[in-house]
Order: C-alpha cells, then sequence, then structure tokens
C-alpha cells in the first residue's frame, strides 16, 4: 500500500473524531460491550476512591505512601482505557474513510459494456444490471460484482 493512500486514510478529521471518541467512549454502557476494558474502567474507579479514601477496605497501619500509590495506578489505568478507546476510534474511522472511498469509487467507475451485436459502449458502473456483460483489461478496475466468464481474474 503507498503512502498516499494511508496519508487518505489517517486525516487530521479522523484523528479529531478519534479523541473525541476516546472520551465519549468512557461511558460505561458502552464499556460493558468490551468486558476486558469495562474491568480496567472498573479498577480504575476503584483505584480513584481509595486514592481519596485508603483505609476503605481495611485497616492501614503504615499507609504513607499508599495515597501516592492508588493515584498512579488510577492514572495508569485512566491511560490504558484512553487509549485503548482511541485506537478502536480510530479504526472505526479508517473503516468508515474507506468505506466511503469504495462508495465514490464505485459510482465513478466507467465500465466497457458489450452489446449484443459485439460492440462496446462505456456507462457508469451504477447503471450496470444483473446479466450485463463487460470487458475489462489488465490494471482497469472491476466496475462491480461479477463472474469471469472468460479469461482469468
Amino acid at each position: 500500500m503507498s503512502k498516499k493512500r494511508n496519508q487518505k486514510l489517517m486525516t487530521p478529521e479522523i484523528l479529531r473524531q478519534a479523541v473525541i471518541g476516546s472520551f465519549v467512549k468512557l461511558n460505561p454502557r458502552y464499556m460493558m460491550k468490551n468486558p476486558v476494558m469495562f474491568v480496567v474502567e472498573v479498577g480504575c474507579v476503584i483505584s480513584l476512591i481509595l486514592s481519596f479514601f485508603p483505609g476503605l477496605f481495611g485497616d492501614i497501619s503504615d499507609g504513607t505512601n499508599l495515597r501516592l500509590y492508588n493515584i498512579i495506578v488510577c492514572v495508569i489505568l485512566f491511560i490504558t482505557v484512553l487509549f485503548a478507546n482511541f485506537a478502536e476510534s480510530v479504526a472505526e474511522g479508517r473503516g468508515k474513510a474507506q468505506a466511503a472511498s469504495l462508495k465514490k469509487t464505485q459510482k465513478d467507475t466507467k465500465a466497457r459494456l458489450l452489446k449484443e451485436d459485439g460492440t462496446e459502449e462505456e456507462v457508469l458502473s451504477s447503471q450496470l444490471k444483473k446479466g450485463d456483460i463487460v470487458l475489462v483489461s489488465a490494471g482497469e478496475i472491476i466496475p462491480g460484482d461479477g463472474e469471469v466468464i472468460e479469461g482469468i481474474a
């Protein structure tokens, strides 16, 4: 895959939407769909609570550094959840961009339609219907789904 194509699928708009999506996906109702990351998010909340109330689950004899430890764990877990949501949002954005690109290609693609008398007519691929026979040469874009009736693909 060329670099030019990668740049089209990774635009500043996709990254902007991914950052927004990574925060939107922090909603526990969404996170329940991904049980592993939901458990990490719950752990983050529990460590946040323990940062403010270190003795909540039992007696702490020497808890001088316990509060700092809980804060560090909470930050690490939060960054983990945020990064996972960001990666998922980037993948969604790239998928949507690729689907839009394919739809545009399908609308713009010209097909060489073979008529019954053996002549060729150039039409848009969106005008093709079931049963039409098209001629595709090496290096050309295939205008739609179909079956190879002569030659190789």
